[in-house]
């Protein structure tokens, strides 16, 4: 369901207003404290969504966090959340803040029934930026319910938003109870780290990732061409940080969210291949300077495959200039059917409304839209002619 960009059509627009008007009902059981009533609501909206509402005796007021358990989610909780009644008392929070160490390992002893207090520690980076946690435990199964217990430890330590941003997945293995002697010596290298390390290790892991960044995106002047069966000056590729990328498309391509992309040139290749595989993606995990990373779509009616590419070079040398103030060019792709130009803007709010300007400038196809890398986005998309849409949700 589109929250946040593009024109709604009349269906869309009613189920907006649908779910707000259920949300104001749950925000009216939370003012009389009829808290259970209220989450039964907000779950039954989307099941996708959790309402918690805490009432401890030392706070002043309920603290109301509201979470999506899947990334496409999320703008949905942030709309839900703006129907929050000004005059209500109480602290809300979009997704859960990150917990004490000591509050999340009580929390999945009593949930679960497992002690995670001695678990050790490992964490590395797959594809994508994601970070793979894996915890040890000491005479554990590694069955599911264990399963599920590391990982409600790792998201409560962390909190909802830093937990689906960066990490990939969580692993559980069983490790020996314990016993044997410890090597005193701090020089020797350490196989795994202690829970307690768990915050410290990801955010420096995290910092690391951003800062190995480049401080800014490359734009198109310095892309190799991009025609398929063309000679390419591989030294060229290497020296300006463009990679070249052949994917076979899914058997049944409609051109959505690049499923019939063929050939790809892009100078952020990790993002790319992350979007590919369907992982979680998210901007933040691939830009220095907070750019949020977007790709134009049309069906391409050209005959030829030298008038596509002539007219695809036409729009993105026109999509260029048209951000070089706020963003970039980042890469450009050829579809079955349908060809892409992707960028990375500092600005969603000015520079989309930009981007659709200068597509209708420039005459795109009736079926243009703007869509979105970021999980979260997933079901968001803009389109640049009216009455045309890219799903019928």
């Amino acid at each position: 369901m589109r929250v946040r960009f593009g024109e709604l059509s009349a269906t869309e627009a009613h189920e907006k207003e649908r779910v707000c008007a259920a949300a104001r009902q749950a925000w009216g059981f939370v003012r009389t404290g009829d808290d259970d009533h209220a989450c039964r609501l907000i779950g039954a909206i989307d099941p996708r969504l959790a309402l918690s509402v805490q009432r401890d005796d030392e706070q002043r007021v309920p603290l109301v966090e509201l979470s999506a358990f899947e990334a496409s989610a999320w703008p949905l909780a942030e709309l839900l959340l703006a129907q929050l009644p000004l005059d209500l008392d109480c602290t809300s929070s979009l997704g859960r803040s990150a917990v004490s160490l000591e509050r999340a390992l009580s929390e999945v002893r009593a949930s679960h029934q497992v002690e995670l207090e001695r678990a050790s520690l490992r964490a590395g980076f797959g594809r994508g930026h994601l970070l793979e946690i894996t915890l040890g435990v000491p005479g554990g199964s590694g069955g599911e319910n264990e399963q599920n217990a590391a990982e409600n430890l790792v998201r409560a330590v962390l909190s909802d938003r830093w937990f689906e941003t960066w990490v990939g997945a969580v692993h559980v293995t069983a490790s020996p109870r314990g016993g044997s002697l410890r090597v005193l010596d701090p020089r020797a290298p350490r196989t795994s780290l202690q829970l307690r390390e768990l915050f410290d290790t990801v955010a420096a892991a995290t910092r690391g990732v951003l800062h190995g960044l480049p401080s800014a995106l490359s734009g198109t002047a310095s892309r190799p061409g991009l025609t398929p069966g063309a000679p390419v000056d591989t030294a060229d590729v290497a020296r300006e940080d463009w990679t070249l990328l052949e994917i076979e498309p899914l058997a049944d391509v409609r051109g959505v969210r690049k499923d019939d992309l063929v050939l790809a040139s892009t100078c952020t290749p990790e993002l790319l291949r992350c979007y590919l595989d369907g992982s979680p993606c998210a901007s933040r995990r691939f830009s220095r300077s907070g750019e949020q990373f977007v790709f134009v779509s049309y069906v391409d009616d050209e005959r030829t495959m030298q008038s596509r590419v002539a007219r695809r070079t036409l729009i993105e040398n026109a999509l260029a200039e048209c951000v070089a103030d706020f963003g970039a060019v980042i890469g450009v792709g050829l579809g079955v059917r349908t060809s892409y130009v992707d960028l990375g803007l500092a600005n969603l709010e000015t520079g989309l409304p930009r981007l659709v300007a200068k597509l209708k400038d420039v005459g795109a196809p009736p079926r243009t839209f703007i869509q979105f890398f970021d999980s979260e986005l997933a079901d968001e998309w803009l389109s640049i002619w009216p009455d045309s849409r890219l799903t019928e949700g």
